[in-house]
């Protein structure tokens, strides 16, 4: 008796050690193949305005993109694989332009577009929408970028806005707005000059706890302080501010032709890099159809340039062109554009420790709008050809 105790004594523990491994061996199967993971996904078919999709990454691994349908905001929450698990849409007019998406420190969404600002639960209900700008929902923001910064506070920067008093309906300045979690609108500031098309593209929280700002800043053409062809007569535009949005510095760069700071990033090393796009015409403003370049720009803390780099090939738009720039998980950076040859979406890495890329692409979506790296060290990247596409570190999909 004694001993057939003992034997189901010891065939409890071996079950239960068994147990325990195939647990341990389902997690890591599980964790390898979440990191594992690559995809290329259209979503043609839910967004039927504007064709622009941004994704981010969220904290279950999955992704959230923003885009619109039937003219009004929309978000769609995928799965690690590129599924989708819902869709909604809003009541928020939203029917062509710039959007995006970022998820909240409540695990929540907050997405901004050109006529305001979108706040969900985690499951995609709505919590608030704040339309308009400086309490007049007529007035559009334009929104281009939104944050949650480390002291709890979202903000979002757009343009150009005529602000309110400023005795001409032609002035556009860029805006960065502070809201809290509520969606009370805590401060509103204005930053440009006096012409009709100053803009923030990009905001990122600075390396000292601040906020700067990367976007452009008309400059006229020759002895008119405000040229009638706006866009084409531009400068990269930054600005450093406070948590309030007042400027502590803010610099320009380029000459006087067309410069356009798109997005920015910060170096591990300190300072910033920039990327954005470049047209010297001339005067000739149709030449930048052959003309356009992607110009990435170092900058030290503050906001004096460090090095430029120009490359050719890219698609010119006159409102913009699309240029997203990311970090990478070797120290590097990686942009995506879409390119004016050989392909339609153009994937470009480099640093001193990556393996350089350069690839222009006719399988991955009609230019890339937006690129960030994902938790396994590659990176999801959002098109305007409402294509998602997840690559692995070296950008293979």
């Amino acid at each position: 008796m004694i001993n057939a105790l003992i034997r189901k004594v010891f065939t409890i523990i071996f079950i239960i050690i068994s147990l325990s491994c195939e647990e341990e061996k389902s997690t890591t199967a599980e964790e390898t193949n979440y990191s594992d993971i690559t995809f290329i996904k259209d979503f043609s078919s839910y967004t039927n305005c504007g064709f622009k999709l941004d994704v981010k990454q969220t904290s279950d691994f999955g992704y959230i993109l923003a885009g619109c349908k039937n003219d009004s905001a929309m978000l769609i929450k995928i799965d690690p694989f590129g599924e989708i698990i819902w869709e909604k849409t809003y009541d928020l007019l939203d029917y062509w332009g710039d959007k995006t998406v970022i998820q909240t420190s409540d695990s929540g969404y907050l997405f901004a577009t050109w006529t305001g600002l979108l706040k969900t639960d985690s499951n995609g209900e709505k919590e608030w929408i704040k339309k308009g700008i400086e309490g007049n929902q007529n007035k559009y923001p334009y929104y281009e970028d939104v944050i949650e910064h480390s002291n709890g506070f979202y903000y979002a920067v757009g343009g150009p806005v005529t602000p309110s008093g400023s005795g001409s309906s032609n002035v556009g300045q860029a805006v960065i707005v502070k809201v809290n979690s509520s969606g009370s609108v805590l401060k509103t500031k204005f930053h440009g000059g006096q012409c009709e098309d100053d803009l923030f593209r990009s905001v990122i929280e600075s390396n000292d706890n601040k906020l700067i700002m990367v976007g452009e800043k008309g400059h006229g053409n020759q002895s008119f302080p405000c040229s009638f062809d706006f866009r084409y007569y531009k400068d990269i535009y930054i600005v450093k501010t406070n948590l309030n949005g007042a400027a502590l510095w803010q610099k320009t760069h380029g000459n006087e032709y067309l410069e356009k700071g798109t997005d920015i990033v910060a170096k591990e090393s300190g300072g910033y890099i920039i990327a954005g796009e470049k047209c010297d015409h001339g005067y000739n403003i149709s030449s930048c159809d052959n003309r356009a370049k992607i110009i990435l720009l170092e900058i030290d803390e503050d906001g004096n340039s460090n090095q430029e780099t120009v490359l050719n090939n890219l698609y010119f738009f006159e409102a913009g062109s699309p240029i997203s720039i990311s970090n990478t998980s070797n120290g590097g950076y990686v942009f995506v554009s879409k390119p004016k040859n050989n392909g339609y979406t153009w994937f470009y890495k480099w640093g001193q420790n990556e393996n350089s890329i350069d690839i222009k692409l006719e399988n991955a979506g009609y230019g890339g709008e937006s690129i960030e790296m994902s938790n396994d060290g590659g990176f999801i990247i959002g098109t305007s050809g409402s294509t998602i596409i997840k690559t692995d570190q070296e950008l293979n999909f």
